[in-house]
């Protein structure tokens, strides 16, 4: 079993407030200005990758800290890109949550892609809830496999 990631996401306080308003941290300076507000309250957040279980505490100081270093030393590793744009938030002064996306597994974020492109890390100071698990899909055989076997 593995989480649908395409599953419509479960009616619940997190989720709700996952699908609500958001603003991309589209420049560099914005980015920069951004990441030491996040650092500066590290208490109450639960630090969630959304393809697998919710976590069930908030994370401890250290653990967010070193989460949010993770983080932001992926979106770094595209400086020289003319714009980040892979930092949302619900609030830029106040954070209650915030979308980190791995920036080289963006695919079109903003849905023209197609499939969902979910956020490598997603920090809440709403508990999360994880999506819903289906089945693998079975292996696909080769076309000689098929043929033979």
């Amino acid at each position: 079993m593995i989480r649908d990631t395409d599953a419509p996401f479960p009616d619940t306080a997190f989720w709700r407030a996952y699908g609500g308003r958001f603003t991309g941290l589209l420049s560099w300076d914005d980015a920069d200005r951004f990441w030491p507000v996040l650092a500066a309250a590290p208490e109450g957040w639960f630090v969630f990758d959304p393809s697998g279980d919710a976590p069930d505490r908030v994370a401890s100081p250290e653990e967010f800290a070193a989460a949010l270093d993770e983080a932001r030393a992926s979106v770094d590793q595209v400086r020289d890109r003319s714009h980040c744009g892979a930092v949302f938030t619900d609030d830029r002064d106040a954070p209650g949550m915030v979308k980190v996306f791995d920036p080289y597994r963006m695919g079109g974020v903003c849905g023209g892609s197609g499939g969902r492109i979910l956020p490598r890390w997603v920090f809440s100071r709403i508990a999360p809830n994880p999506l819903p698990m289906r089945a693998e899909p079975a292996a696909r055989k080769s076309f000689l496999s098929r043929l033979i076997g």
